[in-house]
């Protein structure tokens, strides 16, 4: 993939977190909105499109990390870092941990680099 292709799903992927964070409708048959399998499944995708929400989608959660916790999960010393690597941190993740895959998105990437970024005090 073209770099300039690659930001352009990152910033949507990114503007696609944002509008996680909006309230549901009412009614709404999931109220947590996108699950961790949910965004696993974007992530072992083929499509461009669906590989490129999972890079933005991952990449937002990273640089959300870096301003504070998110989900109650905080990570160091993460940037720089390819959104692959971070996709691949992901994937590990729900490898060694699939039963908490059932989760929110934002819960389940913030652990995973939680996890792969420990901060030591």
């Amino acid at each position: 993939m073209r770099p300039i292709i690659a930001a352009l799903w990152m910033l949507l992927g990114m503007l696609c977190l944002s509008a996680y964070t909006l309230p549901a409708p009412a009614g709404a048959a999931n109220s947590e909105g996108l699950t961790g399998r949910e965004l696993l499944k974007l992530c072992n995708s083929t499509y461009d499109t669906d590989y490129g929400f999972c890079a933005g989608y991952i990449s937002g959660i990273a640089n959300a990390l870096l301003a504070g916790p998110v989900a109650g999960e905080t990570a160091c010393n993460h940037q720089p870092v390819r959104s692959e690597q971070l996709i691949d941190i992901y994937r590990n993740y729900a490898e060694v941990f699939p039963d908490n895959m059932k989760g929110s998105a934002a819960k389940t990437a913030a652990a995973a680099l939680a996890r792969a970024f420990p901060c030591h005090r």
